[in-house]
């Protein structure tokens, strides 16, 4: 049932709507007599609510504009707290702007809803199946807000028809006419998914969950920023969404699922999301739009107040990354390397392919000593410290592979004497290095 202000407002939509297309004057008191708000009220709206389209001449009021937005968005905005924006609203095109919209923001909230049942099973193709039809429809209220024409020609200009219906633009080419071309993290973002849905969306996977779970977090996060850029911040979603309790700590749940991904099935959908991932530039894997990662630590109050709120968001600045700790704010942003595109090398098969094409004694002894003095990746495995044009971390294994321009630099290198006696020499160098260094600490009196 309507409340009693929400019948106001659509009283004041009417009068204002009237009252531009009659072009009529009017005073404070016509609107408190049309709406049945008091007066108080009604200037404080005129002055914050209502100043976009509400103009004032000798006295006396006329609107100017209102006629271009619809009912709904009227009385959308007019139920917001914030006055910031509210009025970047889209002008009716029939009237259809508004309801795809809502079915954008609704078809968004069913996918958040569905993902984070904790009694489903088949969270992620359902996620992807409703995200889709999210951005497919807010794509088509930006397209209908702008004026352009989204629908599929005959070669003679007439629409395409499918059942009947003039057949829209489907998600992908959405994404090619929004984007341009251009290439983003966003946009690749919804490509790899819309690949991923394809082949998951009539397989029982729940295994693939945890593989792409940030894939999914950054989704929702760009839908939301393209439906404020787009049309304010009235239609956020943020103040209908909280953060999924966890049941278990994150590394056990991750430990368990990992012993739950052997299966053959989920091997080849791996196998597909790592040889898509291959051609992606490292700026796309590692930015927060394309895939979004954060460590959840506990937060710790020094006081009452400070502990009301379990959670905080802050976002990633990569510019000042110490300002969250300083916050004491716990977001950690992952560190994701680049695939090399031409396959990934164990060492022993660099160490055959080195020694087989200079023709030059090379072990593997000398591959450890050439990565450490080249400074290619660390001691311990870890996504951190490598220089992934030469090495990547291998996560599955917990080990590192190289890169085809490790194997090219390392055949440059040995065929130069010096460069070759300085790599076998690099472990006796730093043992007698670290000899000197004893002995003279012996001899530092007490």
């Amino acid at each position: 049932m309507p409340t009693k202000n929400d019948q106001r407002i659509r009283k004041a939509y009417q009068f204002f709507s009237e009252a531009e297309q009659s072009q009529k004057r009017f005073t404070i008191d016509d609107i408190c007599l049309a709406t049945g708000w008091k007066r108080q009220t009604v200037e404080s709206y005129q002055t914050k609510k209502w100043r976009v389209f509400l103009k004032e001449d000798q006295g006396k009021f006329f609107v100017q504009g209102i006629i271009r937005y619809h009912e709904e968005s009227f009385v959308r905005a007019h139920t917001q707290r914030t006055d910031d924006d509210i009025w970047k609203l889209p002008p009716r095109f029939g009237g259809n702007v508004d309801p795809l919209i809502d079915k954008a923001r609704e078809s968004a909230l069913l996918a958040v809803q569905a993902y984070n049942n904790p009694l489903a099973l088949f969270r992620t193709p359902a996620y992807l199946v409703l995200m889709n039809i999210a951005f497919t429809a807010l794509f088509h209220a930006i397209f209908e807000y702008k004026g352009i024409n989204y629908t599929y020609r005959e070669d003679d200009g007439t629409p395409k028809l499918r059942d009947g219906e003039e057949a829209a633009w489907e998600l992908s080419t959405c994404i090619h006419h929004y984007f341009g071309g251009i290439n983003s993290p966003v946009q690749e973002n919804l490509k790899f998914l819309i690949t991923l849905r394809n082949k998951i969306e009539h397989r029982m996977m729940p295994q693939v969950d945890i593989t792409v779970s940030s894939h999914c977090q950054a989704m929702l996060l760009n839908f939301e920023k393209l439906l404020k850029d787009e049309f304010g911040s009235s239609f956020a979603l943020g103040q209908s969404l909280a953060l999924a309790i966890q049941f278990s700590e994150v590394e056990s749940f991750q430990r368990e699922a990992i012993k739950r991904l052997q299966a053959h099935e989920y091997e080849l959908v791996r196998q597909f999301i790592d040889k898509y991932q291959e051609s992606l530039p490292a700026e796309i894997l590692q930015s927060p739009h394309y895939a979004f990662r954060v460590f959840l630590v506990p937060k710790l109050g020094n006081h009452a107040k400070s502990s009301d709120v379990a959670i905080e968001f802050v976002h990633y600045d990569p510019l000042q990354p110490g300002e969250l700790y300083e916050k004491q704010i716990a977001m950690i942003k992952e560190q994701k390397v680049q695939v090399a595109n031409q396959g990934k090398l164990k060492p022993s098969q660099v160490v055959e392919r080195v020694g087989a094409t200079t023709g030059l004694r090379f072990t593997i002894n000398d591959h450890i000593n050439a990565w450490k003095l080249y400074k290619v990746r660390p001691q311990k495995p870890g996504p951190k410290g490598c220089d992934v044009r030469y090495c990547q971390y291998d996560e599955p294994h917990n080990d590192f592979v190289y890169t085809e321009q490790w194997v090219e630099l390392l055949i440059k290198k040995i065929q130069d004497p010096l460069e070759l006696a300085q790599i076998r020499s690099y472990r006796e160098e730093r043992k007698s290095k670290s000899l000197t260094v004893r002995k003279k600490s012996k001899l530092v009196p007490a």
